[in-house]
């Protein structure tokens, strides 16, 4: 997204913003069973009121529907004052008088977007800062930025040759089994026969699960906060030809819930996937394919030469109201060793925004000890 300044950041830091292009303005085109589209869209122009205008025009809801929703948003704007703390998504939708169609045309694709998980499980406050970010932080913030090379390329490619040019060295195929701590500090990082203990800080940038695994091999009470997890399902088609004409689609309705255009690649995403990841990969892809006929009737399943199910069981934490406070409470008192990721206390979900955030507030922290 246009609000993501850590990222975009990131990326001309690396001199890799030659890999991606942005929306002119926000255009995304849902779509309805049998090949009806609605656009969510605006002007270039007169922000806010052009994002307004696009909800106005979203025909995917009711003219009362779209009136509530732009209702949510100016209280949102002018005179926003609800404690969200121990509220969800769905309490606060609910207070706000949002009907089930709007949950499930709009709502509900927004969420389970950007938080990967449901209304029913969502922290309403993690939420509203997401939407806040997204439509109160200027007309860019709400457009979509597009990759044109894969995420490996502009973003770990790019990112290994900055470190090198810049005199770091990356080892690989080494796992880290333990650390070793002498009073207050980390002296030794243990990784199968080697031993490194040259440094002044660690940075561990791992998942949470991952990093506790490693802290209790080290018998180090680190108290990282226990978070559930959510499941993100890929499914890669290979056609013969391609009949769709967007570089993405959202789903309405759908358990499919994006299909980003490669060409004769395309790719289908859905976001908390725990009714679908552990249904065999060959059923998926037929049921995939059955969906997208329903959707784009100009699709058929023999246009597809090969696919691949790619299933992320633990893919992002859930943001829950639990996990909000389980983040916030989370203190490491070691003085050379911190974590980074996107789990820790950035106030975001698990995006790639909340992961990069994450990266500059621990170099900050080193940069600022070592001063």
């Amino acid at each position: 997204m246009g609000c993501y300044d850590e990222t975009l950041s990131f990326l001309e830091k690396i001199d890799s913003t030659n890999n991606i292009e942005f929306q002119k303005s926000l255009k995304v085109p849902f779509v309805k069973k049998g090949c009806e589209v609605v656009e969510l869209s605006s002007y270039k122009k007169f922000y806010p009121l052009n994002l307004l205008l696009g909800i106005v025009n979203f025909k995917a809801l009711s003219i009362k529907e779209r009136l509530k929703v732009i209702d949510f948003f100016l209280d949102l704007i002018c005179c926003y004052s609800c404690d969200l703390k121990d509220k969800t998504v769905k309490d606060w939708l609910e207070c706000k008088g949002q009907s089930e169609n709007t949950i499930k045309s709009f709502w509900g694709i927004l969420v389970v977007g950007t938080l990967n998980t449901t209304i029913e499980k969502a922290s309403a406050e993690v939420f509203s800062e997401i939407l806040q970010r997204i439509f109160l932080s200027g007309n860019n913030a709400a457009t979509i930025v597009l990759p044109k090379a894969s995420l490996e390329k502009f973003c770990i490619e790019d990112a290994i040759r900055f470190i090198k040019t810049k005199g770091g060295r990356i080892i690989l195929s080494e796992k880290v089994e333990r650390v070793e701590v002498n009073g207050n500090k980390v002296k030794t990082i243990i990784a199968g026969k080697n031993y490194y203990s040259d440094f002044d800080f660690v940075i561990m940038a791992l998942p949470g699960y991952a990093s506790k695994k490693i802290m209790d091999n080290s018998n180090i009470a680190a108290n990282l906060p226990e978070l559930e997890y959510s499941s993100i399902l890929n499914v890669h088609l290979w056609l013969k030809e391609n009949p769709f004409k967007e570089r993405f689609y959202g789903f309405i309705g759908s358990q499919i819930h994006w299909l980003f255009n490669h060409g004769k690649h395309i790719s289908l995403t859905t976001s908390s996937a725990e009714d679908l990841i552990n249904i065999d990969s060959s059923d998926i892809i037929r049921h995939f394919c059955s969906e997208i006929e329903l959707y784009f009737p100009i699709f058929k399943t023999e246009i597809v030469i090969d696919s691949k199910v790619v299933k992320e069981k633990r893919a992002t934490f859930i943001p829950d109201i639990a996990s909000t406070e389980k983040r916030k409470n989370f203190d490491w008192r070691l003085e050379n060793f911190l974590f980074a990721g996107d789990w820790t206390n950035t106030g975001l979900p698990a995006t790639i925004e909340s992961a990069v955030l994450s990266g500059k507030i621990a170099a900050t922290q080193v940069i600022s000890s070592l001063k």
